[in-house]
């Protein structure tokens, strides 16, 4: 064999390719019913293991992929979702292995191919190395989402390697899917405030959770608190109701209320 080998020929077929699929998430309460107010306990759990998970509705924040929270005292309905992903793939390489070597002479002491891939045609850093000379293909898996590069050299018994085939690629998808889980609370127990002080509501920047922000103005004593809450006894109040003193920073405004 010469230094190099020809007619490496690199394909892959669109059958072949195979984006991540989604997975299942189970979602439970200890109790989906009510009278007057619960404590949620959510447990979950996703098979096979998601790569993440993001709670929304009456809970927020990132999970992990299985666990479970006791969540603040809630004296209305409230519904429950986590949504999880699952982001790799996998793709089959395809080629049609050289018989000649440059110069036009048999090719008789082929030992491997090579697979070069990455996200970028000027670094395909990875490497799958095929030592059955017999084969036309491997499949690569655990790729994350994003158009993945492929190229395929030959390899002699010196180790000496081919040129490059051309170089094929390929968009690799991640997936989700959710579940909810709805408590219903029937003769929920009506809050009213009990300070003036109003509360914009923000996100912290190290937990992802919504938290009590400033005051932003005030609210007469007694007035009906809204379903939801933040934590402990922070829920939310009609903004038509609120002295507004100071710019909120969300459109959400909690106060202390209570039975």
């Amino acid at each position: 064999m010469k230094n190099t080998a020809l007619f490496i020929v690199l394909f892959l077929a669109a059958s072949a390719v195979q984006a991540q699929t989604a997975g299942t998430v189970t979602l439970s309460a200890n109790s989906t019913s009510a009278t007057g107010e619960m404590t949620p306990r959510l447990t979950w759990s996703t098979s096979p293991v998601a790569t993440s998970c993001t709670a929304s509705g009456g809970w927020s924040g990132t999970k992990a992929p299985s666990g479970a929270q006791t969540l603040s005292n809630i004296n209305a309905s409230t519904s429950y979702t986590l949504t999880c992903s699952w982001s790799t793939g996998s793709t089959t390489v395809n080629w049609t292995a050289p018989t000649t070597n440059t110069d036009g002479t048999p090719l008789t002491n082929l030992a491997a191919f090579r697979v070069y891939y990455g996200t970028s045609t000027s670094s395909l850093t990875r490497v799958r190395e095929v030592n059955d000379i017999s084969s036309s293909s491997t499949s690569i898996s655990a790729l994350t989402p994003a158009t993945w590069y492929f190229k395929v050299r030959a390899v002699n018994a010196n180790q000496i390697e081919s040129g490059d085939s051309n170089i094929s690629s390929k968009v690799i998808s991640g997936a989700s899917a959710a579940k909810t889980v709805s408590i219903r609370i029937t003769n929920p127990k009506v809050r009213k405030t009990r300070a003036t002080a109003v509360y914009d509501v923000v996100r912290s920047a190290t937990t992802g959770k919504w938290v009590v922000g400033r005051v932003v103005g005030s609210v007469p004593i007694g007035k009906e608190c809204r379903a939801y809450y933040l934590s402990g006894d922070y829920y939310g109040v009609l903004g038509g109701i609120v002295n507004i003193t100071g710019t909120p920073r969300s459109t959400t405004l909690v106060a202390h209320c209570g039975n």
